[in-house]
């Protein structure tokens, strides 16, 4: 107590103590009360184990008694039943009645220490659970034994990938102590029986029975080693690695290619693959079959017969021709295998079920040559034909693999839920409708046999629609595949997220100028075009609407390249992409392989302004208690903003915007009465023949949405055989996107996207993308939507004097008539600082291309030039080239606004390029001639409405080629509108009356008094032509001069018509007397 008394006063002060030795009993005493102590906490930890988790549990001697769960259902979003996950079909078999096959591969695949283990793998639960806590694994998987697998499937409550770690703990702990008792109650031939007659195989095959039947038609008794390493993979993805769905999955398949397209591949999955590679694949397998081989250990075996020519890797082979390979690494073996013929390579790449082979070799099971004649028997194989009751199988198969991702397998097999999918199925009925039926147009039109369709409600994601071929059971066209969730390169439709992000890292706008000519990018990369044409200048709307390819690769880098793309498209949800920098600048172009199914979301992302909604099939779950597992009903809350509404608008006005694409494009673009955008996308890929290489179309796509749905379609083959070179995006797709898109919105109410705050609407120069300085030229003045709005101003054009025969320098002896006003414009790329972009851009500015579209739109403005010369123009011929121009006008005449008559004529030493009308100083027309020295017109003249009545000078300027001039000018009154008609006075008869005998005949002579030009003098007998076209006011004309009359009474009408045809007229009776 004096100590303690001591340490409480004097706390502050140090105090030295005697040190006491430590004896032997000490530390035993201590030992003792430490395991004391944790006998008693374990002892009271396992109480609190046992009371949470084991005490309730059932006892297993009801497991042969239970029945498995209930079947789950999947509905469409109205009700209807698409499917039953399973209704079980199972016939319960002894051991006995089990092939030793089978028990071999499940036990080798599930649990290679089964007749040895407790019923639980410590050290991999160990490993799991480190794995969750730190992240590593979102569950507690990949532990359990084939006992636990059993006692899951039947005892325990099926376990979800959402559970939390409380919850996986405590599932594994019951699993743990019911597969320890069972393993202690009964036999491990027993525990093998009832797992093998209680698990799934997928297909609705329940049981060991009903899978062999399903898969092989055969019993289980009678399952051979090649089928039971199949049988043996399902367990692990019944729906992954289904026999039907993917085969190439589980089986594993031979693939071929050609030596200078190694990346080209085919794979020989179906009998008109391997008919047309029958030859490749007989070396495959003899190579095969003359392996041999040798177990050395339980880790390692010896192959035989080997050669490195026949392999991609560095496989170490000896002098005999032998490697000592690890059982491990067996898969790795069989990958490597490469064998060319004629310059056509075979590999093969492996499955689920040469894993459990290889495994199954590794456990001493099967023979090394049993090993080989498994792996032989997969090529090409074909199961059992079993076509189930399913409708929308390739979204069933969706739905089901989702939701086991999601939840676990056991769940959905097993649960008895009731899944309602966000699926319409009046729009499916539709969209399969129309995929059927363009798909047997596209074959005969562009050698597509198949195409796919996924619509999505941009609201909340859900699916509306899922057509992922034409024909779910057209095994030999690989028929259940399902499109919507394979790979494939997207083409142009890629274009638009690129330009979406170059659009706001620039200041660029819609309308900014960008070049479509030949360039050169970094790595000597010179793409082309779909057409092989360039089309020059154009605007960043028509350049994306037109799919041109140089502005989307000027746009990549624009962008920032290929990272921040790659980065930008995971923000949009799309995780296929890889960021290896594998692609370069052609993923503008659309080169980087992703799934429908994704490249609809992304696009969802403009539909929505910027927001990222989950893709779901899911609209509710229901357990069989009548318990909502999820729900999602009501609208999506959980949208995310991952890009700015800006950005997206931007990509949308640009998308919708029918103006600036091709007219005939919008046949298939456009929707009746609404706004959509809507974009068209040709992928291509590199093809031999006859020794040649060739490009060819391979996937067609056209993508596109309104505020409320997104709609990707895709026509191609399945196989990746290519396309005739008509195929196209527009209307190998389009046709399809165009129909559906028609029938989901009937009924929907018409919505638009408003513009955000931060987009502006400016006008620009479209010469520079500049703003325009006051008094700027309008003629290249545009409307241009921008984020980041441009702060210079536009200095592109300039005012100047030339000489108008060469462009030339003006001189004291520049004729007056060559000095003209041009407007010098300067054009520049984006990048003018860049001579690979700028230099193609100077080179099409000065070059002379008539066939140049965009080139003659610009210079189709009035004396626009894009260079002027210093050199003194030359001229050649006579200098001043005494240029005479008459014509018929007399000074005093008068001439009306709007259109006039005249006749000149002209005559120079020098060709006569054009004649000019001025009236005052201003010229209103210009008649044009053929650079003759001489020559006449006859013709119309128009005077604008702009000018004024009253007495003006009517000049006629003849300018010859070197631009020397000659004029004729009168003084001319000019009124309004001329109504009064010429005065025809008749000097031949006087009194317009005259008598002939029969065959005589007279001269009719008159004039006509007309201010104006007299075009046309026409004389008729009884109103019918007898001459027409006169044009001298003093006519003369003999009348019956062929004396053909007969005796009787006529009438001769004269007609004169001035410039303003205004018609006078006169008549003169004739009467022909009997001689």
């Amino acid at each position: 107590m004096s100590i303690n008394r001591r340490l409480r006063t004097n706390y502050t002060t140090k105090k030295k103590y005697k040190k006491k030795k430590k004896n032997g009993f000490g530390i035993l005493k201590f030992l003792l009360i430490s395991f004391m102590f944790f006998s008693l906490f374990s002892l009271f930890a396992i109480f609190l184990l046992y009371s949470k988790y084991i005490a309730d549990l059932p006892s297993i001697k009801e497991l042969e008694n239970m029945e498995i769960a209930e079947a789950s259902t999947i509905y469409d979003r109205n009700g209807n039943e698409l499917y039953k996950v399973f209704k079980e079909k199972r016939t319960y078999k002894n051991f006995d009645s089990i092939s030793p096959n089978m028990i071999n591969a499940i036990v080798s695949g599930e649990d290679k220490r089964f007749f040895t283990n407790p019923g639980y793998d410590m050290i991999g639960l160990l490993r799991a659970v480190l794995y969750k806590v730190t992240g590593k694994s979102d569950g507690i998987r990949g532990t359990s034994t084939i006992t636990q697998q059993l006692i899951r499937n039947t005892i325990i409550e099926n376990r979800s990938s959402l559970e939390s770690l409380d919850t996986a703990i405590g599932r594994k702990i019951k699993e743990i102590y019911l597969a320890y008792k069972l393993t202690n109650g009964v036999s491990k031939e027993k525990i093998l029986e009832l797992y093998l007659n209680k698990i799934s195989f997928g297909s609705n095959s329940f049981g060991i029975e009903q899978a062999a039947a399903t898969f092989f038609g055969k019993k289980a008794k009678d399952l051979t080693i090649y089928e039971s390493s199949i049988l043996a993979s399902l367990p692990k993805g019944p729906t992954y690695y289904s026999p039907y769905n993917h085969p190439d999955r589980v089986v594993g398949y031979p693939y071929v290619y050609n030596k200078e397209n190694e990346e080209e591949i085919t794979q020989l999955l179906t009998k008109k693959t391997i008919s047309l590679n029958s030859s490749l694949l007989k070396e495959l397998t003899n190579f095969l079959t003359n392996l041999k081989g040798k177990r050395l250990s339980s880790e390692k075996i010896v192959i035989c017969s080997l050669d490195s020519e026949f392999f991609k890797n560095n496989l170490s082979i000896d002098d005999d021709g032998c490697s000592v390979i690890d059982y491990s690494k067996l898969l790795d073996f069989l990958n490597g295998i490469r064998i060319e013929k004629d310059g056509e390579f075979i590999e093969y790449q492996t499955g689920r079920k040469d894993f459990i082979l290889g495994r199954m070799l590794e456990d001493n099971y099967i023979t090394f040559e049993q090993y080989k004649e498994a792996i032989i028997k997969g090529f090409g194989y074909k199961f059992q034909e079993v076509r189930n009751n399913i409708k929308y199988p390739h979204f069933v198969f969706y739905v089901k693999e989702y939701l086991e991702n999601k939840y676990g397998k056991d769940i959905v097999e097993e649960g008895g839920l009731r899944i309602y999918t966000s699926l319409d199925n009046t729009i499916q009925d539709k969209a399969e409708e129309l995929v059927l039926k363009y798909s047997e147009i596209n074959k005969g039109k562009f050698g597509a046999d198949n195409a796919a369709l996924i619509a999505l409600d941009n609201e909340n994601g859900g699916i509306l629609a899922m057509v992922g071929g034409r024909d779910y059971f057209d095994k030999e066209s690989k028929g259940n595949v399902n499109i919507i969730t394979s790979k494939l390169q997207p083409g142009s439709t890629f274009k638009p997220f690129v330009y979406s992000l170059g659009l706001i890292q620039e200041n660029i706008g819609t309308k900014s100028p960008i070049y479509d000519l030949k360039t050169t990018f970094p790595g000597n990369y010179i793409p082309s075009n779909f057409d092989g044409k360039f089309m020059g200048k154009m605007n960043v709307s028509t350049a994306l609407n037109n799919s041109r390819n140089i502005p989307a690769i000027k746009m990549y880098y624009l962008a920032g390249g290929e990272k921040k793309i790659v980065d930008f498209m995971r923000k949009l949800g799309v995780k296929s992409l890889n960021d290896k920098g594998l692609y370069g600048a052609p993923l503008a172009l659309g080169t980087g392989e992703m799934t429908p199914l994704e490249l609809a979301r992304a696009y969802t992302v403009f539909a929505n302004m910027g927001k990222l909604v989950d893709v779901s099939p899911i609209l509710k779950i229901v357990d069989s208690k009548g318990i909502v597992i999820e729900d999602r009903t009501k609208n999506n809350s959980e949208a995310k903003q991952v890009i700015t509404p800006e950005q997206s608008y931007l990509i949308t006005s640009i998308l919708t915007n029918t103006e600036t694409r091709p007219k005939f494009w919008n046949k298939y673009l456009s929707l009746n009465g609404r706004k959509v955008a809507a974009k068209t996308g040709t992928s291509t890929k590199q093809y031999k023949k006859g020794g040649k290489k060739y490009i060819f179309p391979s996937n067609l796509w056209t993508v596109g949405y309104t505020p409320q749905v997104t709609t990707v379609v895709w026509a191609g083959n399945t196989d990746g055989r290519e396309l005739n070179n008509k195929g196209n995006g527009l209307e190998g797709a389009g046709p399809i996107w165009k129909d559906f898109m028609e029938f989901v919105h009937k009924g929907k109410d018409v919505k638009n996207w408003n513009r955000p705050n931060g987009v502006k609407e400016i006008s620009i120069s479209s010469i520079s993308g500049l703003l325009t300085p006051e008094g700027f030229n309008s003629d290249f003045i545009v409307s241009s939507l921008f984020k980041n709005v441009p702060i210079k101003f536009d200095d592109s054009l300039k005012e100047i004097n030339v000489d108008l025969l060469c462009n030339g320098k003006v001189t004291e002896n520049t004729p007056s008539e060559a000095i003209g006003s041009k407007t010098l414009i300067r054009l520049h790329s984006i990048r003018p600082e860049d001579p690979a972009w700028e230099n193609p851009v100077l080179a099409w500015m000065n070059k002379k291309d008539d066939e140049d579209e965009s080139k003659k739109a610009l210079f189709s403005f009035p004396n626009i030039v894009t260079s002027i010369s210093e050199e003194v123009c030359e001229r050649t011929g006579a200098e001043n080239s005494d240029i005479v121009i008459k014509s018929t006008i007399k000074s005093g005449d008068t001439f009306s606004i709007g259109t006039n008559y005249i006749q000149l004529a002209y005559k120079s030493t020098n060709p006569i390029q054009k004649i000019l009308v001025f009236l005052g100083n201003e010229s209103v027309y210009e008649i044009k001639v053929s650079n003759k020295t001489k020559g006449t017109y006859e013709g119309s003249i128009i005077i604008p409405r702009t000018y004024s009545p009253g007495e003006y000078d009517l000049v006629l300027k003849a300018i010859d080629n070197n631009y020397y001039a000659g004029s004729d000018v009168k003084k001319v009154n000019l009124v309004s509108k001329d109504t009064i008609p010429p005065k025809i006075e008749i000097t031949n008869p006087l009194d317009k009356d005259i008598k002939l005998y029969e065959g005589d005949s007279f001269n009719l002579r008159g004039n006509v008094v007309e201010n104006t030009f007299v075009k046309n003098i026409n004389i008729y007998l009884d109103d019918k032509p007898l001459k027409m076209g006169l044009t001298d006011k003093d006519f003369v004309f003999m009348i019956n001069e062929d004396g053909n009359l007969a005796v009787g009474s006529y009438t001769i009408k004269v007609e004169a018509i001035d410039s303003n045809f205004n018609i006078g007229t006169e008549k003169i009776n004739l009467e022909i007397l009997q001689k």
